[in-house]
């Protein structure tokens, strides 16, 4: 509109100019003073950059200003008299006939036309032409007076903006981010594709709506999001991870950033970006779960234990409310269950690998296997397992727990109430971990194994001279006194050992442990020192107690009843009470080892050797 004003300023000062020198003229026909008018408007034009001309009724020159001349490559003068069609291209000559025609016959105007031209010289310009009718002293149209200011910079810079602009608009639709434009006061202007994709709203619904009034922020969430953009319109950027809601409800973490729009000096807005980092903030979350586990296979914590923390853990990445653990028993190709979590069937009872059970599938097959009641009905091959799942179970998925190529068990998670509670994903995010849990749990099983051995006796099962030696010196403290302890000694063992062979002194080493352990109180201690020695330490246990407990180990023996004979123990028993009275472990070992062969002294004939012979005798009776 401005440039529009100036050109006509421009022409109305030109003919304002030649009116006067016409009035000269008339009124004085002085030379001088025609000369001076003429010199004041040459001056005029020539001192003007925009391009000035004088054209006839045929279209000709009859006056041009010094920058017209210079663009058409030529002086003021070799103009004078020619045409367009004598500096332009055909068509554009053309063109400008037609229009200077035009504006001769309507007597209108035409004013800041934006052309492109191109001279004979082939250099192409940006032009605003203004060309308006030439009247005479009697108002006729004696031709044309026209302005065309080159324009070329300008439409260069705003070729360049209008690019940046198509540039920003292209960037913001295509953008993989959900991308939100707001004005200063939050409220939306645009918002791009993946905006929509994300949180569920369409320009349409939300243009004009303030950004902070919760249609994407929970309650909790709404003076947050003021206080993101007040630090966006103040600083001029933020970056921050919090939670959002899509249309549907569905809370999701998100990754906000937000900087501020200042055009021409002055703030305009704000655009902010939004990521969802559902799956980034999952990854961290299975890390973290895979990272306890092993955290906790390297603690001192029990297998036990270690079973609780993986349930814990896998609680926080799936749903655990019905989930137990099986592990194969490789020695007798059995499976069983050493944690179970489960509402409706506490109890699952050990099974054979080849049992007619998903669980067994899984740890014969080492796949997983994900099945509800449409699917086990839809798959043939789930037929067989069809009266296993019953009509309790909704959806069953198990994996395998494998340690490289050796299937030691299986993870399983159910319900009871909803079919659609797993997905496929959720084969995979179980696959994944189950690789991490079968470490823990072999990894534990070895060092329980190792920590047992190293405690207990290899043959019997029951503690070993250093377990035992280690509790005697934690318990020979005054709190848990009176201290009691009982040694035993099998009679014969060599005579069975030479007699029936090795074997068969094992066997009744493992049967006297069996009694002695059956016998035992839960607090008490039995061990094997070595051979054919036997010690139970009995805490908090009187002088009169360990004579009633030596009494009842007696009569268990004599009462035996195994077959053959000579597995029924013939034992010495030496027992002693510590109040106090002696100074240390070993002087209280010494004494009670004593008491013991005071006890095997007393028997003039053993009756383990009686047995040896009858049952010897027995079998040449036999063979006669």
């Amino acid at each position: 509109m401005k440039l529009k004003l100036n050109l006509e300023d421009k022409i109305l000062k030109l003919q304002r100019w030649i009116e006067k020198i016409k009035e000269n003229i008339e009124g004085k026909p002085a030379m001088k003073t025609i000369t001076h008018e003429q010199n004041l408007l040459h001056a005029l034009m020539n001192n003007i950059s925009d391009s000035i001309y004088f054209k006839d009724k045929e279209n000709r020159f009859v006056m041009v200003n010094r920058a017209k001349a210079e663009h058409s490559g030529v002086t003021c003068k070799d103009m004078i008299g020619k045409t367009d069609f004598d500096f332009f291209p055909l068509e554009i000559a053309k063109q400008s006939f037609a229009d200077d025609n035009l504006v001769m016959e309507s007597g209108k105007s035409i004013i800041d036309r934006v052309e492109e031209i191109i001279h004979l010289n082939k250099i192409k310009h940006w032009v605003s032409v203004t060309k308006v009718p030439w009247y005479d002293e009697e108002g006729k149209i004696i031709g044309t007076i026209g302005i065309t200011r080159d324009i070329t910079e300008r439409k260069k810079a705003e070729e360049v903006l209008l690019k940046s602009q198509q540039e920003f608009v292209s960037l913001f639709n295509s953008s993989p981010e959900a991308l939100v434009y707001l004005d200063e006061k939050s409220n939306i202007l645009d918002i791009n594709p993946r905006f929509t994709k994300l949180f569920g709203y369409t320009l349409e619904e939300i243009k004009g709506r303030n950004l902070n009034d919760g249609m994407i922020h929970p309650p909790n969430k709404i003076e947050e999001g003021k206080d993101l953009d007040k630090i966006a319109l103040s600083k001029g950027y933020f970056n921050y991870e919090t939670i959002r809601k899509k249309k549907d409800g569905t809370l999701f973490p998100v990754s906000i950033s937000g900087s501020n729009i200042i055009i021409d000096g002055q703030l305009k807005g704000i655009i902010g970006t939004y990521i969802d980092i559902t799956e980034r903030k999952q990854n961290e979350k299975l890390q973290e779960v895979l990272y306890n586990i092993s955290k906790a296979a390297n603690s001192p914590i029990s297998l036990d234990q270690l079973y609780k923390t993986i349930h814990k853990e896998l609680g926080s990445i799936i749903d655990t409310t019905n989930f137990y653990i099986a592990l194969v028993d490789e020695e007798e190709d059995k499976i069983f269950f050493p944690y179970n979590i489960d509402n409706t069937k506490p109890v699952h009872l050990p099974r054979t690998i080849y049992h007619n059970s998903l669980v067994a599938q899984v740890i014969r097959t080492g796949k997983s296997i994900l099945v509800n009641r449409e699917m086990i009905k839809g798959k043939k091959f789930m037929e067989e397992f069809k009266e296993w799942f019953g009509t309790l179970r909704k959806v069953w998925l198990g994996s395998p727990l494998k340690v490289e190529d050796r299937v030691i068990g299986a993870v399983v998670v159910q319900s009871y109430t909803n079919p659609e509670l797993y997905s496929e994903k959720d084969i995979q995010l179980l696959e994944f971990v189950s690789s991490q849990v079968a470490t823990a749990i072999e990894r534990k099983r070895i060092e329980e194994k190792i920590r047992y051995l190293s405690f207990h006796d290899a043959l019997t099962g029951l503690y070993n001279r250093a377990y035992f030696e280690e509790e005697l010196e934690r318990y020979n403290f005054p709190r848990y006194y009176p201290l009691s302890i009982m040694m035993a000694d099998i009679n014969g063992l060599k005579v069975v050992n030479d007699t029936f062979g090795h074997d068969q002194g094992d066997k009744l080493l493992q049967h006297l442990a069996s009694l002695l352990n059956s016998i035992s109180r839960k607090g008490d201690v039995v061990a094997r020192l070595g051979g054919d020695e036997f010690v139970i330490l009995l805490p908090s246990t009187t002088a009169e107690q360990v004579h009633d407990f030596h009494e009842r180990i007696k009569k268990t023996c004599e009462k035996d009843i195994i077959k053959p004979i000579y597995l029924r123990p013939s034992i010495a028993l030496g027992c002693i009470t510590q109040k106090g009275e002696y100074q240390n472990t070993e002087t209280l070992l010494k004494e009670v080892d004593k008491r013991m062969y005071q006890d095997k002294n007393k028997t003039t004939c053993l009756r383990l050797p009686v047995r040896v012979r009858t049952q010897t005798g027995a079998n040449t009776h036999r063979q006669r």
